[in-house]
């Protein structure tokens, strides 16, 4: 994920008004903002689909949608990139953003300008019919907006929080593919207590006859995946059965895989992204590519897969920042999202002494997350990030106490990031785990990005 150059920046009106935008949406709430599960259980759709018909369908255009709880992200950023690098002229939806808010809307993949971000914004905000929308549902019509002014022919929407209601799947049920990644607890207060029930939210968005891919999946979930194609006529292909993935190299810069498809098989595929999870994540992207371009009537081109596939960084995804001490964030929030973290950890042996430095979100069921985190009586340093969401930093504490780490405490991430770096010396490795804006913060302090905190947002 980039920022903005520091040669780039708006000029000081530009700016104002951009800050003055996100202050707006902010201000709108809801469930992203407050972390109120009694947000969520308001969602609906209609006054969206009723604003998208009077504003001409904004969001029609050839479509992969993609749900899930762990790597829809990034398996949407890496669908985008291949098509783009096939010729498509492309519209990326995700959230949250890593540091500013237009990072969420994404023309052929550079993110949105600020000035057409305030304008659309103001728009917005200024129209009647949004009052009462969230911050959530603001932000993905004004991506819809702004991919209809610049043309696009092909979106790549990453659903925002499980899938039958959640605003993106407002776009037709003919979607090109539809794409569900690895299911994990998570949201249980909204979506389910069980992998079942998660699995049926995030499954509805395959809606008609047409592709359905599903990444590599627990059977549990899998089973409510095939039974959502079969309900609705789509034809589900899953990864896991269709293709072959072997990684035949990997490091700190990323790894080397063969990958065999139905359509081809790719040999010496560069994926700058680190882990097995991010080698299956490229594996149904390209997947997911093949078959959106077939159902629009070719293949792409093997050179796109390849340039798609290797241009991609994804930043606070097991992110290398520095090497003395050896410096990776990586945002999770689920304990498949800590297993995975950990099996990454293995896989690269990593120089010792580790400290993990960990601060999250309330709401998370923190002992699941903290055994899988740990490898053995590491030193886990507690700090909260710098919202209001934080969860109790004490609450934490505990948790990994009790799962048999040597914990302390600071009052902030930058605090921190300073203690980490002194415990591990330069021939350590720091690893800043847990929130989004967790590693937001540390990302911001380490690269000296300025983002949307910088000009009091957030």
């Amino acid at each position: 994920m980039t920022t903005t150059p520091p040669g780039d920046l708006p000029d000081q009106a530009t700016l104002a008004a951009y800050a003055e935008a996100v202050r707006g949406l902010l201000a709108r709430g809801g469930y992203e903002r407050s972390g109120d599960p009694r947000e969520a259980k308001r969602f609906r759709l209609t006054h969206i689909e009723a604003f998208l018909e009077a504003a001409g369908r904004p969001d029609r255009r050839r479509t992969v949608h993609i749900a899930g709880s762990k790597g829809k992200g990034s398996t949407a950023a890496l669908v985008e990139a291949q098509l783009r690098a096939a010729g498509a002229h492309t519209l990326l939806l995700t959230s949250p953003d890593l540091h500013q808010a237009r990072e969420r809307v994404r023309i052929d993949g550079e993110p949105l300008a600020h000035a057409d971000f305030a304008r659309l914004a103001k728009a917005l905000l200024d129209d009647e019919a949004t009052e009462g929308w969230s911050y959530f549902e603001l932000l993905t019509v004004l991506g819809w907006l702004a991919g209809a002014e610049a043309g696009c022919d092909w979106q790549v929407l990453e659903v925002g929080l499980g899938g039958r209601l959640d605003t993106t799947n407002v776009v037709d049920a003919a979607k090109e593919a539809a794409v569900i990644t690895p299911i994990d607890l998570e949201h249980t207060a909204i979506l389910g207590d069980t992998i079942e029930q998660i699995a049926t939210e995030k499954s509805a968005i395959i809606r008609a006859p047409g592709a359905a891919v599903a990444a590599p999946l627990r059977e549990r979930a899998l089973d409510v995946v095939r039974a959502r194609a079969s309900e609705v006529g789509a034809t589900l292909h899953e990864v896991a059965a269709e293709c072959a993935l072997r990684v035949t190299s990997q490091g700190l810069d990323g790894q080397q895989l063969d990958l065999r498809t139905p359509l081809r098989t790719y040999r010496r595929l560069r994926l700058p992204l680190i882990g097995r999870h991010q080698a299956e994540n490229a594996a149904t992207a390209v997947r997911a590519a093949e078959l959106a371009w077939a159902a629009a009537g070719g293949a792409p081109p093997e050179a796109a897969v390849r340039d798609g596939l290797g241009s991609v960084r994804w930043g606070g995804r097991f992110e290398v920042l520095r090497q003395r001490p050896l410096v990776v964030l990586d945002a999770l929030h689920t304990p498949l999202a800590a297993e995975r973290f950990r099996e990454t950890v293995r896989d690269l042996p990593l120089p010792q002494p580790h400290v993990l430095v960990i601060g999250l979100l309330a709401g998370r069921d923190i002992p699941l997350l903290a055994a899988p985190l740990l490898a053995g009586s590491e030193t886990v340093i507690i700090a909260p990030p710098a919202s209001e969401r934080a969860a109790d930093p004490s609450q934490v504490a505990v948790a990994f106490d009790e799962a048999g780490a040597v914990v302390q405490q600071q009052p902030n991430v930058t605090a921190a990031l300073d203690l980490a770096r002194a415990l591990a010396g330069e021939g350590g490795s720091v690893f800043v785990v847990g929130s989004l804006y967790t590693v937001s913060e540390a990302r911001e302090e380490l690269l000296g990005v300025s983002g949307d905190r910088a000009l009091g947002l957030r």
